[in-house]
């Protein structure tokens, strides 16, 4: 049974020898796909030679690149002088971000392209299929002022106009990802407005099961049952939802985003799989989760039973699809 799981389960320490560890405890645990998401953020753009190492290391180790996941630009946090942190997008923009395909600054909204485009590049030599990427709202200067969500809006497009015929031509689509910050009713306009624009080979969804816990408290269903004809890619993972002393607090939302492996918290996994099944995303669904262990035995047992797990769901699905 094919499985998937994210290429930095374990830590995002950008360190060749680290990642090169990871992945061959994902094949030695018997995955037979991973999602790369090292350097999911940042501005870390892939040389060639990188990008050809990275190829290799998958066929020695006998791994499918499924997915891969983009960058954005720049970090998501900002931390002050005091010592408090700040969630990056939820007022304004920040202005210390030097890639940023949404940026009001031209030469850097051209240089989140061209980070776009690196991983792209990086999508097509590896073989994977879909590209997510993180749309992360300023939701509050959209309440604000009206007008900086409409030039929001005028830069993203302009940004995703120019990506267009690269990116067919790569045969890869990019999956936006519901994030857990940003009021679902925000991340339901933006879905509207990308997939009135654009059509399913280039822009998709990429649905996240833990993050819906935490913006989608009444539904957590509810992106995967509206744009499930528009279902590219899957991060799944389970969370222990969010208190409601928590909503609407960026921070507490984000340290809720627990990444557990599926069918630890409060996801109804059953219905996920209903769901699934009625879309046309490719299995394997991909896992994204993050764990440690006690040492790295532990680590290696915990990613064997992910890896059941991941087999589990698939298993559900295909028993869906067939009835």
């Amino acid at each position: 049974m094919p499985s998937s799981v994210n290429s930095d389960y374990n830590n995002d320490i950008n360190s060749w020898p680290e990642i090169i560890r990871q992945i061959e405890n994902i094949a030695k645990a018997g995955f037979t796909h991973i999602q790369w998401i090292h350097d999911w953020e940042g501005d870390y753009l892939y040389s060639k030679s990188e990008i050809y190492f990275i190829r290799d290391l998958l066929k020695l180790n006998g791994l499918n690149c499924h997915t891969l996941h983009a960058s954005e630009g720049g970090v998501r946090f900002v931390k002050h002088p005091d010592g408090t942190m700040e969630f990056r997008n939820q007022y304004r923009q920040v202005v210390d971000k030097r890639k940023d395909y949404t940026s009001p600054d031209e030469f850097i909204r051209l240089a989140g392209v061209d980070l776009i485009r690196n991983r792209i590049d990086l999508c097509s030599l590896i073989g994977a299929h879909g590209m997510v990427l993180h749309m992360e709202l300023p939701y509050k200067m959209f309440e604000e002022n009206p007008e900086d969500k409409r030039e929001y809006y005028r830069r993203v497009f302009k940004s995703l106009d120019e990506l267009e015929g690269y990116s067919k031509n790569a045969g890869v689509t990019i999956a936006m990802e519901n994030l857990p910050c940003a009021p679902a009713s925000c991340t339901d306009e933006c879905f509207e407005r990308l997939f009135e624009r654009y059509d399913s080979d280039y822009i998709g969804l990429c649905f996240d099961s833990g993050h819906a816990t935490l913006s989608c408290r009444d539904n957590y269903c509810y992106f995967l049952e509206k744009y499930n004809s528009r279902l590219t890619v899957l991060h799944l993972q389970d969370t222990d939802g969010l208190p409601e002393e928590l909503v609407g607090n960026d921070l507490g939302s984000l340290l809720h985003d627990r990444h557990w492996i599926p069918f630890s918290g409060v996801n109804d996994w059953d219905r996920i799989a209903q769901l699934v099944s009625l879309s046309k995303v490719d299995l394997p669904a991909d896992f994204e989760v993050v764990f440690s262990g006690k040492d790295r035995e532990d680590e290696f047992n915990i990613l064997v039973d992910c890896r059941k797990m991941a087999e589990k769901f698939n298993g559900m699905v295909l028993s869906y699809r067939q009835k």
